[in-house]
């Protein structure tokens, strides 16, 4: 769309050289007729490559656009030949004026528009006019010196001289004028690209976490504290796999099925044991020669009397013991760890931003040396921005707004809670055909396993077929989990689903570790009502 009617820069003229140019243009800004549209210099390469520029284009809603040639200096005609200051001209003006409007007027065609009309007029700035030229063609179409000041009553009856009868008009043909001569640019990379470029970066360790990584390396016990996406499971892994490069022994724990599966994927090959802490408690028990574990537990209290029998068969079989998402792990659990890194070297990895539920942390009489990792690498500044408002801290307000705006943050509204499967199938259409593939997509539900009705209990949204995050395909399908199974993993898309339509408990939380995950966008889909809940 065009800013509305006058000359275009508003402020000052394109960069030239030209003092006639420049002189024009001033005069435009002050005497522009009402309701007219001018651009400086408007520049076009048409359908056979071929460049051209129109000093100054003139366009009136109902008449059509007239194309201004400017000759700086003094101007002459003299035995049919046009000279500027003494050196002949190798066309004259009004031809040069007249070629390009023809060339502007194939290219509006191109963009599906016509103007009622065009055509071409020539200006000497420098100049005093008095009586018009002679020559027919020109006659009426001249702007000299001493019009400058009078352009209001100069230019309409100009445009009549200059102008054929007027045709039907088609498409938005001063918008596209406007476009043409391209009033701003701001840079911007397809989705696609952005999250490629996003990933890149994640890919390598930066300054801050190598440092932290000599500093783990030197001690035998240390809790290394940081946020969502500032590279503890990267630092995590690279510290695994070069202690097993030594020689040692070396078991990572997590807590969830995903995060182990994405991290032997990762450490493949490296000698690394890594292995969730509920499966280690139940290969324990096993392997104990006393009654097996039960194949499925649940609650709390079961899972503290899987880790005490674990605890009781422990193997001390490893010379390195590292915990990643440790803020997840339960006091019986941490019982068992202790046990395990008995006499060896134990780590972990915590984000209490992260921590579900209030009663677990990492005991610090464990460890000796404490290391924070305070960069948070992980997402745009506005998706950050958006983690600390969650969170109740101190946010940039700033970023937040800019990410909204351009779309790194997104809100897509369903008209009912049938409807947003729907709406997400339809929101990873959008993703993809901006340069993402299904692989860089994840759900991300603020729902529980128990939970029914939810986006992860489905086998697809819209046309998508969905696994879970722990399927062996998820690194190259559309995957949708709850918000605990998401721990520790990352895509550059994350669209945040099964948004509570009433109470929802730790909802801050639940939030915080959904839009963490995100590399580069965010996309809460959801009604009205949900919405309001978690966006405002």
């Amino acid at each position: 769309m065009s800013s509305g009617p006058g000359i275009h820069p508003r402020d000052t003229f394109r960069p030239t050289s030209s003092k006639a140019e420049q002189a024009v243009w001033g005069a435009l800004q002050k005497h522009m007729p009402p309701g007219w549209y001018g651009w400086h210099s408007l520049r076009i390469r048409d359908r056979f490559a071929y460049e051209g520029e129109g000093d100054f284009i003139l366009a009136h809603p109902d008449r059509g656009f007239l194309v201004l040639e400017v000759k700086g200096g003094q101007v002459e005609q003299r035995d049919g030949r046009w000279f500027q200051n003494g050196e002949p001209m190798p066309k004259a003006p009004l031809e040069q004026g007249t070629g390009f409007a023809k060339k502007l007027s194939l290219r509006l065609r191109d963009e599906n528009c016509a103007a009622p009309a065009y055509g071409a007029a020539v200006c000497f700035p420098d100049t005093y006019v008095g009586a018009q030229p002679a020559q027919d063609n020109l006659t009426g179409l001249v702007i000299g010196q001493g019009e400058l000041p009078y352009l209001e009553d100069a230019l309409p009856p100009m445009m009549s001289r200059a102008f054929p009868e007027a045709r039907p008009t088609k498409g938005h043909w001063i918008e596209a004028l406007h476009r043409l001569w391209g009033e701003t640019w701001v840079p911007s990379l397809a989705l696609g690209t952005r999250a490629k470029e996003e990933l890149d970066r994640r890919l390598a360790l930066d300054p801050t976490q190598l440092e932290v990584l000599d500093g783990l390396l030197d001690n035998d016990r240390a809790l290394v504290q940081g946020g969502a996406g500032s590279g503890k499971t990267l630092v995590a892994a690279e510290m695994a796999r070069r202690l097993a490069g030594t020689g040692q022994k070396v078991l990572l724990l997590c807590f969830t099925a995903p995060l182990q599966k994405w991290l032997a994927s990762r450490l493949d090959g490296s000698g690394v044991d890594v292995v969730t802490v509920s499966a280690l408690a139940k290969r324990l028990v096993d392997s104990s020669g006393g009654a097996p574990a039960a194949p499925v537990i649940s609650g709390v209290e079961a899972w503290g009397d899987l880790f005490a029998r674990a605890s009781d068969h422990c193997r001390r079989d490893w010379d390195v013991v590292i915990v990643d998402e440790a803020q997840d792990l339960q006091f019986e659990a941490w019982v068992l760890v202790s046990n395990l890194a008995e006499g060896k070297r134990l780590f972990a990895f915590h984000d209490p931003g992260q921590g579900f539920w209030v009663d677990r942390k990492p005991p610090r009489d464990l460890f000796r040396a404490f290391f924070p990792l305070p960069r948070q690498l992980r997402g745009p500044p506005g998706v950050r921005a958006l983690s600390d408002k969650i969170l109740g801290k101190t946010f940039d307000a700033a970023a937040l707004a800019a990410a909204r705006a351009d779309g790194t943050i997104g809100v897509v509204t369903a008209p009912s809670a049938t409807s947003v499967p729907d709406k997400i199938g339809a929101e990873v259409d959008r993703l993809l055909s901006a340069g993402l593939d299904v692989g860089q997509i994840g759900i991300v539900s603020l729902r529980g396993q128990l939970a029914e009705g939810t986006i992860p209990s489905r086998t697809q949204v819209g046309r998508h077929p969905i696994v879970r995050a722990d399927d062996p395909a998820m690194e190259t399908s559309l995957v949708a989990d709850t918000f605990l199974r998401w721990k520790g993993l990352e895509r550059p898309a994350i669209i945040v689903a099964d948004l509570p339509e009433g109470e929802l408990g730790q909802l801050d939380i639940r939030l915080n570790i959904a839009v963490t995950r995100a590399m580069a966008f965010v996309r809460f889909v959801g009604t009205n009502e949900a919405l309001r809940a978690v966006v405002s």
